[in-house]
């Protein structure tokens, strides 16, 4: 133990505290930005913190003949991907369902329920369809046709972004690219609208020689085409139900797999459309089966209370030491700040989400980093009492207090590890902030706790029982 007494482990231990403070101010003081090195530095919290939405979907219209599991691993993915590419922070995605694998559980921070909703709920499934003759068609938006189904399908795709007209026409259009199978497809496509002959002589916009984009058109909506098509054949977003993105004629074949969507979008609705359809679209429909928001109000409270506990926790631990075992205690108080910022510098700096429970976890850590220190104090007085000087029993105390501090400790830190690999979402937070609590208490008690007694009790004003609450022997 007397190694931990050495110059360059007080130099490391001192470093690693100044690097605590400019963590921890990183960003809340004006002076102080929130990147030190490139490495950007914030708080993160979850949804009980900083408010979002939580929803529980439940998938339907799977695929035949396609593992469940697999499909909603896939939707899993897809999810992941739309949520990060709106910069959600420390968003929970995660299978639910049991063996039928028919559920997501998802936790948005930050985010509303309206916009959480239309986020997952769009399957953004690209659809592309041909006019056939149908005399069963009598009315609608094309009477005597209803639309077929073709082979092209979303997973063609590998591009989508929004743009403006490069012609000058000041609009906003969503350009898209298909893979090599689905250039093949669209290729084909493309020069067989081309060629199609319309119904009458010198006719060249009919619906045989139309190619047509939907958006989320199903099947079940082609069957009953008669009872749809007023809805469907809308342009997409302008009201509820609405499908088409774009029906005109083809001007040639296109053998690039290339092309734009245009219509009368703004800069955000092409956006988002383009973000759709290049973000993946779902295999699968969901639907919402419960959900739930916490508002960023009461989790700003929430973190007030939380840190309010905490600091009220500290005060009164810093206390009691300081009335129990006097400067032994009051250098132990020294410590247990030290440990404060070195356990939240950690959080800031390994973005460990923080949430009402890991906020538990963190402040039941503060009186175990206290066990240790007591044990030391308890075990200095006995060796004072048993003859021996200062130094020496110092040293003693912490030498024969370790062992009964490292088993429990790593009791404490075997529990979490099972807690983080094996508990749900909730519970992993609170394990993870007590196991980095421990750590630091370990660091905090032994190496922090003990170089102060070392270096303060030298002097002969600190070696007094009104000092010490123990009489310490002659010299």
């Amino acid at each position: 133990m007397t190694r931990l007494l050495d110059w360059p482990i007080r130099v490391v231990v001192a470093g690693a505290l100044v690097l605590s403070l400019l963590v921890d101010a990183a960003g809340t003081v004006p002076w102080l930005p929130a990147e030190l090195g490139g490495w950007r530095v914030a708080s993160h919290f979850g949804l009980d913190l900083a408010g979002g939405t939580s929803l529980t979907l439940q998938m339907t219209g799977f695929p035949p003949g396609q593992d469940p599991a697999g499909v909603q691993q896939r939707t899993i993915g897809v999810i992941e991907t739309r949520v990060n590419a709106i910069g959600v922070g420390e968003p929970v995605i995660q299978a639910a369902g049991g063996s039928r694998h028919d559920r997501i559980e998802v936790q948005l921070p930050g985010v509303s329920a309206a916009e959480a909703a239309r986020l997952i709920g769009e399957r953004y499934q690209l659809v592309v369809t041909r006019w056939v003759a149908d005399p069963a068609i009598t009315g609608g938006p094309v009477p005597g046709y209803r639309p077929r189904l073709t082979a092209m399908t979303s997973d063609m795709l590998t591009g989508a972004s929004a743009q403006l007209d490069p012609n000058g026409g000041g609009g906003w259009q969503v350009a898209y690219q298909f893979d090599p199978a689905g250039t093949g497809v669209y290729s084909q496509l493309t020069g067989a609208t081309f060629q199609a002959t319309c119904p009458q002589a010198g006719q060249v916009d009919c619906p045989e020689r139309r190619l047509t984009f939907w958006l989320d058109l199903t099947p079940d909506d082609v069957a009953h085409w008669d009872q749809v098509a007023a809805t469907a054949y809308q342009r997409y977003g302008g009201a509820a139900g609405a499908k088409l993105l774009v029906d005109a004629y083809t001007l040639q074949q296109i053998p690039n797999g290339q092309g734009v969507i245009e219509g009368a979008f703004t800069r955000q609705s092409a956006k988002d459309l383009a973000a759709g359809l290049q973000n993946g679209a779902l295999p699968v429909t969901l639907d919402v089966v419960e959900s739930s928001s916490v508002s960023a109000g009461l989790g700003a409270e929430a973190v007030k209370q939380s840190v309010a506990a905490g600091v009220l926790g500290l005060a009164v631990v810093m206390t009691f030491m300081a009335v129990l075992y006097r400067l032994p205690g009051f250098l132990a108080s020294l410590a247990l700040v030290a440990y404060a910022l070195l356990v939240l510098a950690a959080f800031r700096l390994f973005a460990i989400t923080l949430t009402l429970a890991g906020l538990a976890g963190f402040i039941l850590s503060v009186g175990m980093a206290v066990d240790a220190n007591v044990l030391i104090f308890e075990r200095f007085k006995e060796e004072v009492r048993g003859g021996r000087t200062i130094g020496p029993a110092v040293e003693a105390a912490v030498r024969r207090a370790w062992p009964a501090i490292r088993d429990s400790n790593v009791s404490t830190l075997i529990t979490s590890g099972i807690l983080v690999f094996a508990a749900p979402p909730q519970i992993k937070g609170f394990a993870i902030t007590l196991a980095i609590g421990v750590l630091a208490s370990l660091v905090s008690s032994i190496v922090i706790t003990h170089n102060l007694l070392a270096i303060v009790l030298r002097s002969r004003w600190a070696r007094s029982r009104a000092a010490l609450t123990v009489e310490p022997p002659a010299r």
